[in-house]
C-alpha cells in the first residue's frame, strides 16, 4: 500500500502564496472505462474510507468518461475526506464553500467527499448556491474543473464557460487554440 504526500501550492497573488500537504493513496480502478484517458489517475486522501473511496472513484470515472479527458494530458484527481475539507481549503486561501479546486501547475483536481455522498445535505446546499438542479452538482463540478484543466485557465468565469461547453457536448476552444488556428497553414 503506497501512501504519498502531495504538496499543493496555490499562488494567491505574486506576493502571497500558501502551501499545504495532503497525504494520498493512489487508486487503481478495476473496470476502468476504455474511453477514459490513461494519463488520468486517481487518489484518495488517507482519511477517506478505503471502500467508499473505490466506489467514489468509480462514480467519478463514470462521469469523466463522457468528456474529452485526453485533452487534459497527465492529470490526477484526488478525492478528499470531508472532515478536513474546510481546513485544507482555508489553508490554501480558497472558498471554503466550494466542493472542488484545481491546482494547474501541479496538474491536480481535488474533490470533496460530499460530492459523492448519496445523502444530499451538503450537495443540496452547494447545488442551490450555484443554481443547479438536485443531483447535478457532481457533473457540474467535474466539467467546471475540466474547464480549468483543459484550457489551463485560472479564471472562474472562463472555467464556467468551458464547463458549460463540455456539458453541451462541445469541446472547449481555449485561447491557445485560437492563437494556433490563427497562424496555422491551411
Amino acid at each position: 500500500m503506497k501512501i504519498l504526500t502531495v504538496v499543493v501550492f496555490l499562488c494567491l497573488s505574486s506576493l502571497n502564496a500558501q502551501m499545504t500537504s495532503i497525504r494520498i493513496q493512489p487508486i487503481e480502478l478495476p473496470n476502468r472505462p476504455a474511453s477514459l484517458s490513461h494519463a488520468v489517475s486517481f487518489s484518495c486522501t488517507t482519511d477517506y474510507d478505503p471502500s467508499q473511496c473505490l466506489k467514489s472513484v468509480a462514480l467519478l470515472a463514470k462521469v469523466l468518461e463522457r468528456y474529452p479527458t485526453e485533452r487534459m494530458g497527465q492529470w490526477t484527481f484526488v478525492l478528499a475526506g470531508s472532515a478536513r475539507w474546510k481546513q485544507t481549503i482555508k489553508e490554501l486561501g480558497g472558498d471554503t464553500e466550494s466542493p472542488a479546486f484545481s491546482e494547474l501547475d501541479a496538474r491536480v483536481t481535488v474533490f470533496e467527499e460530499e460530492l459523492f455522498e448519496t445523502v444530499d445535505s451538503r450537495q443540496a446546499m452547494v447545488a442551490r448556491r450555484f443554481g443547479l438542479p438536485p443531483g447535478s452538482i457532481l457533473d457540474y463540478a467535474v466539467t467546471h474543473e475540466m474547464g480549468h484543466a483543459i484550457c489551463r485557465e485560472s479564471q472562474e468565469s472562463l472555467a464556467n464557460k468551458y464547463g458549460a461547453d463540455l456539458r453541451r457536448g462541445i469541446s472547449p476552444i481555449c485561447p491557445t487554440d485560437r492563437k494556433r488556428s490563427k497562424y496555422s497553414v491551411k
